[in-house]
């Protein structure tokens, strides 16, 4: 339902597409997953090539609808769009699939085991709008399991899913036709419970209380795949405080501004080990530098509304952290007019959430300390950023994936994982599809 602009569609439309959907299973299951895999490619790169009037549409709408300076929201495509090659997709379904030709019926051999995977016969995928592209990343995960999808992109993500499938169906008929795109407001539970009604399988992404309600929607027998809530964390080991340490606090910043601190991966607090010649105050500091240089490389969104908006919960937020401050127990470090933020708790007091691009420098004796001080807040643990430490990182992962977290990995990579990461822990492609084993 690509044409429907931005017009909220009736429940009648969204039958109407889940029927059109079910018409265009057998013509997908029939093609071979290396072709699928080829016209998703060769969609996707356009996305990447500056001489490409697709790119060039991406990039006048995106700012405007996730909210995004220009700057920011060219490095967010592409860093984005560097997953929708043919390259990094046929990699998505090597590192999957011993043999990905057992998403074409043929018997795999996996330790000796025949088996064949089958994707959903609807699936429907309700995705988020705090990072631009979430909803492309979803779709071509659904096409290369041969599962016809009803997507409902979130309210800053529109713009690339529609874009996306326009261009897949103009480029493979067939194909476009696996596919359909409505968009509503998450709180219409109407609307959601007719798309979700007979899936097979049901994807949302979201915070903890709108998975919630997706979720409570479901018969027993739908199989629901829930990206709730999650946040991510720094460690700052000692090895790499020593000497100059601006390229590790660049790095720092730099996972901060992405997406406008707004995505699952974002670091919300670092932890920075004393016993470096930069004591962790200091590396504060250094942070809040590379903050305040990234607001001309990167500015901040224009939208007088969310700037606002935002400025407001900024204010109050700094307010409360200026309490701490009069205590002793926490300094901050702020652009004024600016949206950063960077508090150095110096007694790991419960400074609450800060709005905006803004992180908490924590010291600690020991990196090992941190999986005991997160307690119940590794539930909603993803990303873990690391610097130095290095010889130590493997048993540091181990304590906190035992927390909870499911990504352990150099800053400078935190921002945009490959396409075959361990989303929440597991494989993309594999939680999606049914394994048949044939004896």
């Amino acid at each position: 339902m690509s044409d429907q602009g931005d017009l909220v569609p009736r429940v009648e439309d969204v039958v109407a597409a889940k029927a059109r959907l079910t018409g265009a299973r057998a013509t997908l299951v029939a093609r071979p997953v290396a072709d699928i895999a080829d016209v998703l490619g060769r969609v996707g790169e356009r996305f990447s090539d500056p001489g490409d009037s697709v790119r060039r549409e991406a990039l006048k709408e995106l700012p405007r609808e996730a909210v995004l300076s220009a700057e920011l929201a060219e490095a967010v495509l592409d860093g984005m769009a560097v997953d929708w090659t043919r390259e990094r997709i046929s990699r998505l379904l090597a590192e999957e699939f011993e043999d990905p030709r057992v998403l074409d019926g043929a018997d795999g051999m996996n330790g000796g085991r025949r088996l064949m995977a089958f994707g959903p016969a609807l699936c429907v995928q309700i995705s988020s709008g705090s990072v631009p592209g979430v909803g492309v990343n979803a779709l071509i995960r659904s096409l290369l399991v041969k599962a016809p999808t009803l997507i409902k992109p979130g309210a800053g993500d529109v713009v690339l899913t529609r874009l996306f499938v326009d261009v897949l169906q103009d480029a493979d008929a067939e194909l476009g036709a696996a596919v359909e795109v409505c968009h509503w407001p998450g709180s219409d539970q109407e609307l959601t419970s007719v798309a979700i009604e007979g899936a097979d399988l049901v994807a949302a992404y979201g915070s903890d209380a709108s998975v919630r309600a997706v979720r409570d929607l479901l018969p027993v027998t739908t199989r629901f795949i829930p990206y709730h809530h999650r946040v991510g964390i720094g460690l700052v080991g000692r090895e790499v405080l020593h000497g100059a340490v601006d390229e590790v606090a660049r790095d720092v910043a730099r996972t901060v501004a992405m997406f406008e601190h707004r995505g699952c991966v974002c670091p919300h607090v670092v932890f920075v080990e004393r016993g470096g010649e930069t004591l962790p105050e200091g590396f504060a500091e250094l942070v809040s530098g590379s903050l305040e240089a990234l607001a001309s490389e990167w500015p901040a969104p224009a939208d007088a509304d969310e700037v606002g908006t935002e400025a407001a919960e900024i204010a109050q937020a700094r307010g409360t952290v200026e309490i701490y401050e009069a205590a002793g127990a926490a300094r901050m470090i702020h652009g004024g007019g600016a949206n950063w933020t960077v508090v150095f708790e110096s007694d790991l007091v419960a400074v609450p959430p800060l709005p905006g691009r803004s992180v908490r420098i924590r010291p600690v004796d020991d990196l090992t300390e941190v999986a005991a001080i997160l307690g119940p807040a590794g539930r909603h643990l993803q990303s873990v950023g690391y610097a130095g430490a290095e010889e130590r990182i493997t048993g540091l992962a181990e304590s906190l994936g035992r927390a909870g977290a499911s990504r352990v990995v150099p800053f400078a990579r935190v921002s945009f994982p490959p396409a075959w990461w361990l989303h929440d822990g597991k494989g993309p492609l594999e939680t999606l599809v049914r394994w048949v084993e044939v004896e």
